[in-house]
This record gives C-alpha cells, structure tokens and sequence, in this order.
C-alpha cells in the first residue's frame, strides 16, 4: 500500500502499554509544484479520518476501543515548505478531533535525496 492507493489504510499497529492506535501512510511520492502530491495525501488522510470517524476502526480492531489515535505519516522525501504548512494545518484540524498527527522519514532510512 501507499499513498497512492488513497482508498485504503496502509499499516495499522498498536502500542497496548501506551494505549495508543497507529495508522500510518506510507508517502514515497516525490513533491511536485503542480500540489498533484498534497492532493493526493488530502484525500488519504480523509479516507484515514472517516475510518476513524465512521466507527470502522472499532469493528476492525475491538482492542482499540478507549486507545488515543495517531495518524502517522512516513515519508521518503524531505517535505517541502508547503507541505510543512499543511502539515501543520493538519495537525491542528485532527488535534481538534483527538487524533494525533506526526510525520517525518523512515526512522531506519531517514530521507531519500529529492529528484524533481
């Protein structure tokens, strides 16, 4: 999975101690001036938040019942500034919802260099 397949949830995982629910996105897209690439992340983090919303999460995973929600964004390629900006605008939108939104590279690889 990836961003790409915007209808779909990439990864789920749970921290039972801390009690917290990842769903993270996988984004190995390159950053465009064209916003083809913010777009396409809107419309995955939509999708993300009406699985959230809708109660599917629940259904899926009964365990997470009660646990706080993190949306967490993988990315290969260092974000630009206008990703940064609606990165933060993100943030505050779910924060609003009690959902968690935290991005950055892969923690293993960190960035990949940006070819445009």
């Amino acid at each position: 999975m990836s961003v790409v397949d915007t209808d779909s949830i990439d990864a789920i995982g749970m921290e039972k101690e801390a009690r917290r629910v990842f769903l993270s996105i996988i984004d190995s897209l390159v950053w465009d001036h064209d916003d083809v690439h913010l777009f396409t992340l809107q419309e995955k983090i939509n999708t993300y938040l009406y699985f959230i919303e809708s109660g599917e999460l629940v259904n899926a995973f009964p365990d997470a019942e009660g646990f706080d929600i993190a949306i967490e964004l993988i990315l290969k390629h260092m974000p630009t500034d206008q990703a940064i900006t609606f990165f933060d605008k993100t943030t505050q939108i779910l924060l609003d919802k009690g959902i968690i939104f935290v991005f950055g590279p892969n923690k293993n690889a960190g960035y990949a260099e940006q070819h445009s």
